[in-house]
């Protein structure tokens, strides 16, 4: 039980949080001022003398106090009892990344560990090139080093909310007297963590060109690396409410990395609902093609082929009609044209890319196939060239597979077959559920003699797509040949000396 005086204390509490005391005080103070008031103006007069009134001023006293304890106010809501605690709330999601931020870079002035004032000025001059280089990789938008110079020695989290980017390059110089050592490390500033570091060192006989290749290779290197950085950020994210520029990316991305009919619809989906937010989004409508036409070239379309092929071409030209000078939209478009039989726009349109985006690897790769599809021996030695360049500068490069599909088809181009063999090998070991990549293999495997190899190879083919059917490939080939008529045999001659197709006569006369 409690003690009468805790008892007493919890009312003396109460009446002071409702307001009892104030009240009695008010009332006393008013009640005080009204016999001076009386005495003010009649001095004899003394109006609490009797008994009665008295007696009424007590009872005043306590209908004060009675009146404030019932018709106190009501708590307010920040006033929370002490007894009940109060949730902390929790901390809010950090915004999304906006589209501007997410294909984004900022690259720091490199730091001189040497002691010269030259190298301090070498530093500087690195950073500016690879800024240069940096600008001509594709879909990736670089602060201008009149910017981010003003943030060396900065947070890169700082760097990055300031600047608006999501990855920061930064990084060391050092120099002998005859060789400079560049370190560079790129990072990924909405988690902090490092995506990769990379040490370059060169021999100093012209120090301007070898600003240019450093600058180069980290070029190419950053754009491979925030290539696969991108898709899979996107591939994890679900497609509802993203951004038309998300949703193009997204798409592309799904479908390259899957290559089944499921996928291809999928993107198509993504892109149809891109295109819905941003009519005019050039991109969107050529990567809608894209995808159109490699349902197509993949045996996805079945009797739909032709007009699937026709609104993917529609597509194509409605994109080159909004943006007819865009790098992304010339590189998906000159694809297109080629898998339409269309080399020479394909070839004219790749090079344009390639002069006006130097680190666009994925549109050299366009150039490297385009010159060896149905190309003269120097067309194909050329192609060849470029594309064992691409697997050797850009390793990392999510194109690799492809690349190594291209070479396989220049390669039985000119001929070689041992050489397509191993670069047919190499796509499927890269991507095994590439169907064109296994068809390709068995082509090489048969031209080789290996017939039981290649019918294993088509196996796999139509294990991985079971709508693919060789004899519509065989007739695919020759209808998108008609500027390349020798291509047709060169690209299956393997599987007819395998007698998994017919020969060439009997289908062109059929």
């Amino acid at each position: 039980m409690a003690s009468p005086e805790l008892g007493w204390r919890r009312v003396a509490e109460e009446a002071r949080r409702s307001g009892a005391g104030p009240a009695v005080i008010a009332y006393f103070v008013t009640l005080v001022l009204l016999v001076a008031a009386v005495r003010m103006v009649n001095p004899g007069a003394n109006p609490l003398a009797d008994g009665m009134h008295q007696a009424m001023a007590v009872a005043g006293i306590l209908l004060a106090a009675v009146a404030a304890w019932f018709f106190r106010a009501p708590r307010r809501a920040t006033e929370a009892p002490q007894a009940q605690a109060v949730p902390t709330p929790s901390p809010a999601a950090a915004p999304p990344l906006s589209d501007a931020a997410r294909a984004s870079i900022a690259v720091l002035p490199l730091e001189s560990l040497s002691r010269g004032d030259d190298d301090e000025l070498m530093a500087r001059g690195f950073s500016a090139e690879i800024i240069r280089a940096l600008s001509g990789v594709p879909d990736l938008r670089v602060v201008p080093h009149v910017q981010s110079a003003m943030y060396a020695g900065r947070k890169l989290q700082d760097v990055a909310h300031e600047l608006d980017v999501r990855y920061v390059l930064s990084g060391s110089l050092q120099r002998t007297s005859q060789r400079v050592r560049v370190i560079v490390m790129l990072t990924d500033a909405a988690n902090g963590k490092q995506v990769w570091s990379e040490s370059y060192e060169k021999d100093i006989d012209d120090i301007f060109q070898v600003q240019r290749d450093v600058a180069e290779a980290i070029a190419i290197e950053t754009g491979s690396r925030f290539l696969n950085i991108i898709s899979q950020d996107l591939c994890r994210q679900a497609p509802q409410g993203l951004s038309a520029w998300s949703l193009t990316h997204k798409a592309v991305t799904f479908w390259t990395m899957n290559y089944t009919p499921e996928a291809s619809l999928e993107a198509i989906g993504w892109l149809e609902r891109a295109i819905e937010l941003e009519p005019d989004n050039a991109v969107a409508h050529v990567l809608l093609g894209f995808v159109l036409n490699q349902r197509v070239v993949n045996s996805y379309a079945g009797e739909s082929a032709y007009a699937e092929n026709e609104r993917a071409l529609a597509e194509v030209d409605a994109a080159m009609r909004l943006a007819p000078r865009d790098a992304t939209v010339m590189e998906y478009a000159a694809l297109v044209w080629l898998n339409c039989g269309f080399r020479n726009r394909c070839l004219q349109t790749a090079r344009r890319v390639v002069a006006t985006a130097p680190f666009n690897m994925v549109a050299w790769g366009y150039v490297g196939c385009a010159l060896t599809w149905g190309g003269n021996e120097e067309e194909i030695k050329e192609g060849l060239a470029i594309l064992q360049r691409l697997l050797k500068v850009a390793p990392n490069h999510p194109s690799v597979p492809f690349w190594h599909f291209f070479l396989a088809a220049g390669y039985a181009e000119a001929g070689d077959y041992a050489a397509a063999r191993e670069h047919a090998q190499a796509s499927v070991e890269y991507h095994p559920g590439f169907c064109l990549g296994w068809v390709t293999l068995a082509n090489t495997l048969g031209a080789l003699g290996d017939k039981e190899g290649a019918a294993r190879a088509i196996e796999r083919a139509q294990r991985v797509n079971p709508l693919f059917h060789i004899e519509g490939h065989q007739r695919y080939i020759h209808a998108i040949s008609h500027e390349t008529p020798a291509t047709p045999l060169k690209q299956t001659c393997g599987l007819v000396k395998a007698g998994l197709l017919p020969p060439w006569e009997q289908v062109a006369h059929g």
